[in-house]
């Protein structure tokens, strides 16, 4: 029953083999030129992205006596890499030369001022001595007043 009904189909398609070879070609080239076009395309977004790239990077793309087409710009974009990466370890060096002058900046701090709090210190245990006696005696004198300027922050003259 099946083969009723395919036979004839099938007749007419060897009837028409040339044909349907013909088609399958053409739809085969058809295939081939839209990806030509499609990898022409391509191609030409390319080289238009590297002229604009070597054009940015201050390089010509195109071809010179001494150099085939896209050396010089290759040359260039070399070292601009090269400069990147100079500049980029000369930045890392000076901001490791500036944290450590930084840190050696607060560490100096830090002892001043636990020099000057031990300054105080004793300014402030000099002028309870002094303040005291001062009391004691009733009399304010000169160990008193330099008491005093040392908790001012005042130095006595030198002589």
């Amino acid at each position: 029953m099946i083969r009723r009904l395919l036979s004839p189909l099938f007749a007419k398609i060897r009837a028409e083999a040339t044909f349907l070879v013909l088609l399958a070609v053409a739809a085969g080239g058809a295939w081939f030129y839209v990806q030509y076009k499609q990898v022409r395309a391509d191609r030409d977004d390319l080289q238009h992205r590297a002229e604009m790239i070597c054009a940015r990077a201050g390089a010509d793309w195109s071809q010179t006596k001494d150099a085939k087409r896209g050396v010089l710009c290759a040359r260039r974009a070399a070292e601009l890499a090269t400069f990147k990466a100079t500049a980029d370890q000369e930045t890392a060096r000076l901001l490791a030369a500036a944290m450590e002058e930084a840190n050696a900046r607060a560490t100096k701090d830090i002892e001043n001022a636990s020099i000057s709090a031990a300054r105080m210190r004793d300014a402030l245990s000099r002028m309870e001595t002094a303040d005291a006696q001062a009391e004691r005696r009733n009399l304010v004198d000169r160990e008193w007043t330099s008491a005093v300027n040392g908790v001012a922050g005042l130095r006595a003259p030198t002589r």
